[in-house]
């Protein structure tokens, strides 16, 4: 530590809002960390393990509950900060993997869901996710075309952990995306999603983990959909 120096450090930080903003919250002991996670192959599953396991001894897991406690007094009621698997994208290896993982150390993961790419074809799985960036790590992991979850081990997973939307059909929405793309993505994304699951969705994600105010022409489409939160790569926003 005698060599490090903290101008040349702050100066390089700063060059990024994001990175800024990041250190910002951390040395401000922020109450709550995420972990964004993909695909979670079983060639990793040793190493996700072993990450989860040191979650658990070090941070306490968050629900949709501890979240609107936090929101409504700003105290945070735990002796340990809180943190958060997000699991993106609804891949099959998450049901596989990741979730036997979470339920042996009685970790919550909040799942993010395209909320149409269950519905997608065995097929034609492959090539929906080369069209739409869901980017497949291994296409051998599964002989039988099945790259998403299916619907079963969708409602599985909504039984004890957090569902989350994360667009219909892992869609970019800009500020130029016409209105009925974004009923679409977001409102229609959400009743899908709670239709197949039988439980509210009160969590939306942008893609590429965008703020709440990235995109405020979309603000009336978030509010009809009946969304609570709304979650960045650096913050969890209520809605206004």
């Amino acid at each position: 530590m005698e060599n490090f120096k903290m101008e040349e450090f702050l100066q390089t930080i700063s060059k990024d809002k994001r990175c800024l903003e990041m250190f910002r919250y951390l040395i401000n002991s922020s109450y709550i960390r995420v972990v964004n996670y993909h695909n979670t192959n079983p060639v990793n599953a040793e190493r996700f393990e072993a990450e989860i396991k040191y979650y658990s001894e070090h941070f306490v897991p968050v629900t949709l509950k501890d979240l609107d406690q936090f929101f409504e007094t700003r105290k945070w009621p735990y002796e340990k900060p809180g943190l958060i698997p997000a699991i993106f994208e609804g891949f099959r290896n998450h049901y596989d993997v990741m979730l036997p993982i979470l339920d042996k150390y009685h970790f919550t993961g909040w799942f993010y869901f395209p909320s149409f790419f269950m519905d997608i074809p065995l097929e034609e799985q492959l090539p929906f996710s080369e069209a739409h960036e869901l980017n497949i790590t291994d296409e051998s992991l599964y002989p039988d075309k099945r790259i998403a979850m299916n619907w079963d081990e969708v409602r599985e997973i909504a039984s004890r952990h957090e569902v989350c939307c994360h667009t219909g059909n892992h869609f970019q929405i800009t500020k130029e995306t016409p209105d009925e793309d974004m009923y679409r993505e977001i409102v229609t994304a959400k009743r899908h999603l709670e239709e197949k699951i039988g439980r509210e969705v009160e969590v939306f994600c942008w893609l590429y983990g965008e703020e709440y105010n990235y995109n405020k022409k979309a603000h009336k489409y978030l509010k009809e959909a009946g969304y609570k939160y709304v979650v960045s790569n650096l913050k969890m926003e209520k809605i206004r």
